[in-house]
């Protein structure tokens, strides 16, 4: 009861932030990026003095690690398993070869990092290093960081309304051809099978599984959701393990684009496909698959707020 009650406290500050836009009282856009900023670093800020503060958390940090990697690597990796199975099996069903043939224009893959894309995963997490020297450094606090954060978070997801209503996005775009959309559901799929294989490898219940693995790389978002929920710990992990997701996707982007099913490209990016990794999307894979990212990235970050705490309440 407690999950579903705080999904629908999230989804109503995010809906109260969308309807903001359509009576035409929102701020521009560029505003609204620079609050979401702000309240994002407090937010961050707050998440890595707790870590820091308590000496109990401090001494996990090598579990948290671990658990970040093999969490960003399950879930990449049940993600590709995924996409590959979906279009094989409407391949067999149609009779035809689909799923993201690559582009004429994309003959092999073409490593082209661009390092600029770093910048943000860096940023903040300069931004949690900060909070958890300080929290290490000051004596122990007795803070109740859910009533702290709590309010910090509703704004955030309120921000977060107003942009995805300010972009415009339309999620009917994945749906015109079924083939199209495999992409978000496989990536959906692949990623929670991830998250469950994590948790019976780590000893976490599936529920904390679920939850870890639930942010499709959004790692402003899961983290933060995760220690508001009450358990510093595991949202750490989940920042974490989200930031190695989009780093990871950086990389293999070029690779994928170059396979038989190409679109599993755009699934390795997860939420960050509509954003930080399009760029290097369309290069790989060329404009036709633009859509076809952008709305799979949007589909998978509307899911993340419903998502995360549903998966955690079931514990």
């Amino acid at each position: 009861m407690d999950a579903l009650l705080q999904i629908l406290v999230l989804l109503a500050f995010m809906a109260g932030g969308a309807a903001l836009h359509l009576v035409k009282l929102s701020p521009k856009p560029k505003i609204t990026d620079l609050l979401i900023k702000a309240v994002l670093w407090a937010l961050l800020f707050v998440m890595g003095f707790r870590l820091g503060n308590a000496r109990e958390l401090r001494d996990r940090l090598g579990e948290i690690g671990l658990l970040a990697v093999g969490t960003a690597v399950a879930s990449i990796a049940g993600t590709i398993l995924m996409i590959w199975a979906g279009y094989a099996l409407f391949d067999a069903v149609r009779g035809r070869h689909s799923g993201g043939k690559a582009n004429a224009t994309v003959v092999a893959a073409r490593i082209d990092i661009d390092w600029k894309h770093f910048k943000g995963p860096a940023v903040l997490l300069a931004v949690v290093i900060i909070g958890f020297m300080v929290g290490a450094i000051a004596p122990e606090v007795a803070l109740d960081y859910g009533l702290v954060t709590g309010w910090v978070l509703n704004a955030l997801l309120f921000m977060i309304g107003l942009q995805f209503a300010q972009s415009g996005i339309s999620l009917k775009s994945a749906f015109v051809r079924a083939d199209t959309a495999i992409v978000p559901v496989a990536t959906l799929l692949g990623t929670l099978s991830g998250g469950l294989a994590v948790a019976a490898a780590f000893g976490l219940s599936a529920g904390k599984g679920l939850a870890l693995s639930a942010g499709f790389g959004w790692y402003s978002l899961a983290g933060v959701l995760i220690s508001d929920l009450g358990d510093p710990a595991l949202g750490s992990a989940a920042f974490l393990a989200n930031i190695v997701r989009e780093s990871l996707a950086l990389v293999l982007i070029p690779v994928l684009a170059a396979t038989k099913r190409p679109y599993a490209a755009i699934g390795v990016a997860g939420a960050t496909a509509m954003d930080v990794t399009l760029p290097l999307v369309e290069q790989c894979l060329g404009p036709d698959s633009v859509p076809v990212s952008f709305t799979s990235g949007a589909i998978l970050s509307l899911l993340v707020p419903v998502l995360v705490p549903l998966f955690y309440g079931l514990g």
